[in-house]
């Protein structure tokens, strides 16, 4: 099959063609589990594009499995004024449409996988910046957000630990890690999103879609990428305000776009070794994520998109799970 063909892909034959209200309800079940469950929902919810792929791979669209659940919850949401409502639609348009609906645009317009990952990480930041703002209006997003997040984070003092800020303690650690998470939580959403789309991308081959097939060793950045981390720096540091809020989460987003590429240069190397040591690879990762180990590996991802850091042949390495 080619890029251009999204018909009715063959679907292969251990997997039941599901229907569009059903692929709707399985997704919204699934994604639920993200509020309802505390973190277990975290793991189950990235399964919930997975019905909506699936009815992409049966009938080549997967808009009428997701259209329906979002014009429920939007109506709910218009009926009843209610911001958990709101809530609930804009995150199963993020978590489970997007993703979705992303990888039938990639099917069309065959983009390289690094942009396909740079528009799925950049729509979902957007629109979580439209949404922390619309909510918080008049006040700044990141003060609301401090503000819902102090009593919970009280009772969570482990939540600054995630952040990486336990040289203090007691309230100065709390008040830290509050205001970051206040401060860059759409990047947060935005990468969670990344992650989502990072899990189903090689599986999209085993659902017969013609996209998802390359070695995540040989995964590189979008090219146009580091513009928006020049972007997001200077607005950083020069801008205020709003400006300087989402310039912020901007940076944010992009170094985590660069930490998925400084894991790809991670996996080109040592992927092949640790194929068959589970053990030793969940460990490798769990050592990537923590400061400042992070900052280097997308220290890493960057330096790779202007000066080769992959040597030797990749043909062996295997693709990623």
């Amino acid at each position: 099959m080619t890029g251009g063909d999204v018909g009715s892909p063959a679907l292969p034959p251990l997997l039941r063609r599901l229907g569009p209200g059903l692929a709707g309800l399985l997704s919204l079940i699934l994604f639920l589990s993200l509020p309802g469950l505390p973190l277990l929902g975290v793991f189950t919810a990235v399964l919930s594009p997975l019905p909506l792929v699936q009815l992409l791979a049966a009938s080549g669209s997967s808009v009428l499995g997701w259209g329906w659940v979002l014009v429920a919850l939007v109506g709910v949401a218009l009926g009843t004024a209610w911001p958990a409502v709101i809530a609930v639609a804009a995150g199963y348009l993020l978590v489970a449409a997007w993703p979705a609906l992303s990888v039938e645009l990639w099917m069309r317009h065959r983009w390289s996988s690094g942009r396909w990952l740079a528009l799925v990480t950049g729509g979902a930041l957007a629109v979580l910046a439209g949404v922390f703002v619309a909510l918080s209006y008049p006040e700044a997003p990141s003060a609301v957000m401090e503000r819902l997040l102090a009593p919970w984070a009280a009772a969570s003092p482990g939540l600054a630990g995630l952040m990486g800020v336990s040289r203090w303690s007691g309230e100065d650690m709390i008040a830290a890690a509050v205001a970051a998470v206040s401060t860059l939580a759409p990047a947060l959403g935005a990468l969670y999103v990344t992650a989502v789309a990072l899990w189903l991308r090689p599986r999209l081959p085993m659902l017969g879609l013609p996209v998802g097939q390359e070695r995540f060793a040989t995964f590189t950045s979008e090219e146009w990428l580091p513009l928006a981390f020049i972007l997001g720096g200077l607005g950083w540091v020069f801008s205020a305000g709003f400006a300087k809020w989402f310039s912020v989460n901007l940076l944010v987003a992009v170094l985590g776009l660069y930490f998925v590429h400084g894991l790809a240069i991670i996996h080109h190397y040592l992927g092949r070794r640790l194929a068959s040591k589970r053990l030793v690879r969940l460990a490798v990762g769990l050592l990537a994520v923590q400061m400042p180990v992070a900052l280097a590996v997308a220290a890493a991802g960057l330096t790779d998109a202007f000066v080769r850091l992959r040597r030797g042949g990749d043909d062996d390495e295997e693709s990623t799970q």
